[in-house]
């Protein structure tokens, strides 16, 4: 309903207009059967005052200086008990990203060590040595080669120094 007289409050300027550009006899054949009834406060009419407090001046509150201090002052400490309450959770969540990533990384070099394995098994193989031996021509040494040291008398293996 607001809306409505709104738009008739507003419309009321150019209906009058209108109104004066539709001849007498035009009007005189409208239905009047047709026509809305008055609405609710549609003679009501407002108006616009303009004001100017461009030389008002706003007086200085003393209590306001102290007040502002003491809201920031509990803005900041309430901030401070926030991030003290949320900081231990940051710090997990990131300590639970960091652990899965070493995981991850745990879990790609014991695969690397596999197949390192296996491939330093296939290099040291027999048949690998045997056919590197036979591709640059090594041939075994003759018995008649093959010079055997005896052990020594004191039944050391090994020299050991220190």
């Amino acid at each position: 309903m607001a809306t409505l007289a709104n738009w008739n409050f507003l419309n009321r300027f150019s209906a009058a207009a209108a109104a004066q550009a539709v001849p007498q006899t035009a009007r005189a054949e409208v239905n009047h059967a047709c026509r809305l009834r008055a609405l609710p406060n549609e003679d009501v009419y407002f108006f616009v005052k303009r004001i100017d407090n461009s030389r008002v001046v706003r007086q200085a509150d003393p209590r306001a200086h102290a007040q502002s201090w003491k809201v920031l002052g509990a803005t900041c400490l309430a901030a401070l008990l926030l991030m003290g309450t949320l900081l231990p959770s940051a710090y997990g969540l990131f300590a639970s990203y960091q652990l899965h990533k070493l995981q991850q990384e745990q879990q790609r070099l014991i695969t690397e060590q596999g197949r390192l394995e296996i491939q330093e098994a296939n290099l040291l193989s027999p048949q690998r040595l045997q056919e590197l031996a036979d591709m640059q021509e090594f041939i075994d040494p003759t018995p008649e080669r093959v010079i055997y040291l005896p052990p020594k008398e004191d039944g050391s293996l090994a020299l050991n120094r220190q």
